[in-house]
């Protein structure tokens, strides 16, 4: 049988500047937080770098907004993926910092989430609950790149957010001309430069088993325990 389904995808990028981890490249340290470290527009960057937390919300787009999926006879994907290509923090003031000084921690950053466990998993990857009873889905992160060449060291396929109880990544730049003229310059405690927004791929993967069995018409939300879905956060960065 085939089932219809009105959806409004969101997701809620959390960026915290003060309980974050960072991610350091020969004392290089990196925060995220809000815009307000960026500075006027004559001057790239405040010295005290951001001063609280950031929320970007990335909504799903398209022209029917209906998804189908089949009535299953056991656990397994619906065929179905949804992908925010090349999202970009700065569109909802997240921005990515970094630090170049003796007090920088050299710990990576985490990847924290507020996804709802099913207990479930498919292959060797966690299922999380969404709003609809029976439907389930994959929350996979990759291609994390930000300004003047600043990278990430995920490699392909990217991170299965929530796949395991810690997870972390570090950034760094491997130009160092480029480090000379921007981090170079944040080099004490509590001082930062602003790089950018962080750009990322997300992909969600739909799984279904035999509890699935909506309404016709039917609003689909990815569960969370707060208000957001993950975070970047970088603890003790400098």
């Amino acid at each position: 049988m085939k089932k219809f389904f009105r959806h409004f995808l969101f997701l809620i990028l959390c960026l915290s500047c003060y309980t974050a981890s960072a991610g350091t490249d020969d004392n290089v340290g990196y925060i995220v937080g809000n815009s307000y470290g960026v500075g006027p527009s004559d001057q790239k960057w405040r010295e005290t770098g951001p001063n609280g937390d950031a929320t970007v919300i990335f909504r799903y787009a398209t022209s029917t907004n209906n998804l189908v999926f089949y009535k299953p006879t056991q656990l397994g994907p619906t065929g179905v993926k949804l992908q925010w290509s090349q999202l970009d923090t700065a569109s909802g003031g997240g921005f990515l910092y970094c630090n170049r000084s003796d007090s920088t921690s050299g710990s990576a950053m985490r990847i924290e989430n507020a996804m709802v466990d099913s207990g479930k998993m498919y292959g060797s990857h966690k299922l999380f609950n969404t709003s609809v009873p029976g439907l389930y889905y994959t929350l996979l992160i990759s291609n994390m790149w930000s300004a003047y060449g600043t990278v990430t060291n995920v490699s392909s396929p990217g991170i299965y957010i929530g796949d395991s109880a810690e997870q972390y990544f570090s950034w760094y730049n491997p130009s160092e001309d480029v480090l000379y003229w921007s981090c170079n310059n944040a080099n004490s405690t509590r001082k930062y430069w602003a790089v950018g927004g962080i750009y990322q791929t997300l992909t969600i993967e739909f799984y279904t088993d035999t509890n699935f069995d909506p309404t016709v018409t039917q609003q689909i939300k990815l569960s969370s325990s707060s208000n957001y879905l993950y975070s970047f956060k970088a603890y003790g960065a400098g």
